[in-house]
């Protein structure tokens, strides 16, 4: 599960994801640029299932997964990866074809997620579950956020978009605010904060992903190892 946060820059955008996961899966491998069908993307990777949940490309596409998950939510016996959509999408050059691209898949194999692009001052919210895939697109003028927890998304989410309201939109630095939310932790709630803890789970990377004009740059922290990684894309 993850906590994604998009502020608008000059030119572009910053983008920063945590990451929650189980205590007991292995740690992700630090990005990598690799090849795709027709450019370069630059992502972590899961061991387990070998997708991501956040990358971007040389032509500043990002994309970054959330899991939906609802407070009795069952899943099914083995279903397919939804961090293998992730990468497909960063072979797109623009989130026009990335809509396109997306509108192809068969979401119905997959438990029910959401697909955050940014390209730039552009965001795009793709939106699957098992009978339909609906799409938002606009333009990005202030700070959004977008959050999910295996706990149960309406569970987490108004606390931690309270949060956001008051550090990130109350405040006089979007940027500052967004750097704070992402590290902050309640004493008393470990396990809603956007910097999460509980017994089985814990906030496990940040990613943080700047796009203008001029250069695309990524930077990731595990949280769980002393590694802190800065690749600029290829």
């Amino acid at each position: 599960m993850c906590t994604v946060s998009i502020v608008p820059v000059f030119h572009g955008c910053r983008v920063v994801c945590n990451r929650d996961e189980r205590r007991t899966r292995a740690a992700a491998h630090p990005p990598r640029v690799l090849p795709t069908e027709v450019s370069w993307a630059t992502y972590p990777r899961d061991p387990e299932s070998g997708g991501t949940w956040i990358g971007v490309n040389d032509d500043g596409l990002v994309a970054a997964l959330l899991n939906r998950t609802g407070t009795q939510n069952q899943s099914r016996v083995s279903p397919p990866s939804r961090g293998s959509i992730v990468p497909a999408l960063l072979s797109c050059a623009s989130i026009a074809q990335a809509m396109n691209l997306y509108d192809t898949l068969d979401v119905s194999r997959f438990e029910p997620f959401r697909i955050v692009l940014a390209h730039r001052s552009i965001v795009a919210v793709l939106t699957g579950n098992r009978t339909n895939h609906p799409a938002e697109l606009f333009r990005l003028v202030r700070p959004v956020m977008f959050t999910s927890s295996s706990l149960g998304d309406a569970i987490v989410e108004p606390p931690r978009r309270r949060l956001f309201e008051q550090l990130v939109l109350g405040g006089d630095d979007w940027l500052h605010g967004q750097f704070q939310f992402h590290r902050h932790r309640w004493a008393k709630r470990p396990e809603v904060s956007v910097h999460m803890s509980r017994q089985g789970a814990a906030t496990v990377s940040r990613t943080t992903i700047d796009v203008t004009s001029k250069n695309v740059d990524l930077q990731y922290e595990s949280l769980v190892a002393p590694a802190s990684i800065r690749r600029p894309a290829a």
